[in-house]
């Protein structure tokens, strides 16, 4: 990730743009404080996947941890309660 100054990102915008097109995240400072990141568009950052995934596992460990003992739910009866839950 790079840092540019709020006027070296107004003189150099279309470079910026281009590294940006490329995968390259850039903040920009004003008086050495960030206050603005360019990113490419559409695309997630690493500490937001991290933050999903590590979501995903503590829900996965808290279902086992409750569900600990009880037998299984076949097939007919995950969709008997899809069904009694459906408008």
């Amino acid at each position: 990730m790079s840092t540019v100054s709020a006027f070296e990102a107004k003189t150099r915008f279309g470079e910026l743009l281009e590294r940006v097109a490329r995968g390259e995240e850039i903040v920009i400072t004003r008086h050495e404080k960030p206050v603005a990141r360019l990113v490419p568009e559409g695309r997630q950052s690493l500490e937001q996947v991290r933050a999903a995934v590590a979501g995903l596992r503590e829900l996965q460990r808290q279902i086992s941890v409750r569900t600990r003992g009880r037998a299984k739910l076949s097939s007919t009866e995950v969709r008997a309660a899809l069904e009694e839950g459906r408008p």
